[in-house]
C-alpha cells in the first residue's frame, strides 16, 4: 500500500458552497473556535475566512495532525491500529483517505478482486458516485478493525466546500488500546464471523439487506422523542446562510416544532414559517 495524506482524485471533484460560514473570533475563547462553532456544530470545517487564525480548534481535516497510531498484527483480525497516546472523547483521530472513484469503477474493482479470490476490501461509500478506496492508496485508517463496542466512529463532513470522512472518538481511548469502528456494511454474501470479543458481540459482521419499505422506515427514525433535542440546521434564504440549532419544543396539537437556534441572540424560531426550511443532520 502506499501512504498518501490527501485523496487521489479518479473521477471529478465535487466542490459547493454551502453558505455555512464561522463568526466566531479569537476573543470569544482563548482556544478560538470551540464547541459554540457554528461549522463544527454543522459538521463544516472552517475555512481560510476563519478569524481565529492559528487557534482555531476546526481547521480543514488535512491541517491536522492525526493521533499517533502503531499499526499491528491482532490475533484473530489481521492487521490492527492501537493507540499510542491517550485520546480524548470527540477529538479527530484520523482521516479516511484513498482513491476517490464513481460507482461504475468500484463495482469493476469489486469484480476484480472477487475474481482474485480478495476478501479483504476498503471501500466507503460516501454518496452517489463518490467511493473512496483505500486499497492500494491510503493512510493507517485502513487498517482499523471492526468492533460491536467501537470506540470511534465515522462523520461526514464538509471540508472546503466538499464532503471527506473523519474518524472521531466516541469515547476516551487509552494508550496502548486498539482503535475500531462498526463497520456498518450490508452483507450480501456469506457470513463473515466478527471476533471484536466485546460483550455484545453479534458475532456476524454485517446486516442482510432488507427491503427498501422497511429501509425507508429506519432511516426516518430518531433517538428522540419527537425530535426535541435533535441537532438541525435551518436555511435562512433572505442571508443566504444556515442557522445551526437543536428542537426546543413540539406541539402535538398543531403538529409543529420550535427551535432555539445558537447565535448571539438565542432567539426561538418557530419551523413553520415559511421562509424557513428544516434539514435534519
Amino acid at each position: 500500500m502506499e501512504v498518501y495524506t490527501l485523496h487521489i482524485y479518479l473521477t471529478k471533484r465535487r466542490i459547493e458552497d454551502d453558505g455555512i460560514f464561522c463568526s466566531c473570533t479569537s476573543s470569544k475563547s482563548t482556544n478560538g473556535c470551540d464547541e459554540d462553532c457554528h461549522c463544527g456544530m454543522l459538521f463544516s470545517t472552517c475555512s481560510s475566512s476563519c478569524k481565529c487564525s492559528s487557534n482555531c480548534a476546526n481547521k480543514p481535516f488535512q491541517y491536522r495532525a492525526p493521533k499517533k497510531m502503531t499499526v499491528v498484527k491482532t490475533e484473530k483480525c489481521g492487521f490492527g491500529l492501537v493507540a499510542d497516546e491517550g485520546i480524548k472523547q470527540g477529538d479527530f483521530v484520523i482521516e479516511y483517505v484513498g482513491e476517490v472513484i464513481d460507482d461504475k469503477t468500484c463495482e469493476e474493482r469489486l469484480w476484480n478482486m472477487k475474481g482474485r479470490g480478495n476478501t479483504n476490501f476498503y471501500l466507503c461509500e460516501v454518496s452517489h458516485d463518490m467511493v473512496i478506496d483505500a486499497t492500494n492508496k491510503g493512510n493507517k485508517s485502513r487498517f482499523i478493525n471492526h468492533s460491536c463496542e467501537p470506540n470511534t466512529e465515522m462523520q461526514k463532513w464538509r471540508v472546503c466546500g466538499e464532503t471527506r470522512v473523519g474518524i472521531f472518538a466516541l469515547r476516551d481511548i487509552q494508550r496502548g488500546e486498539e482503535v475500531t469502528y462498526d463497520y456498518k456494511f450490508v452483507q450480501f454474501g456469506a457470513d463473515q464471523n466478527c471476533y471484536c470479543g466485546t460483550l455484545s458481540c453479534q458475532k456476524k459482521l454485517g446486516n442482510k439487506p432488507r427491503g427498501s419499505h422497511q429501509a425507508l422506515l429506519d432511516k426516518r427514525k430518531t433517538h428522540f422523542s419527537n425530535c426535541i433535542g435533535e441537532l438541525v440546521r435551518v436555511w435562512q434564504p433572505r442571508d443566504k446562510m444556515y442557522l445551526a440549532g437543536y428542537i426546543y419544543d413540539f406541539d402535538s396539537y398543531s403538529r409543529k416544532h420550535t427551535i432555539m437556534y445558537v447565535d448571539r441572540s438565542s432567539e426561538i424560531i418557530d419551523l413553520s414559517k415559511e421562509d424557513w426550511d428544516f434539514l435534519p443532520l
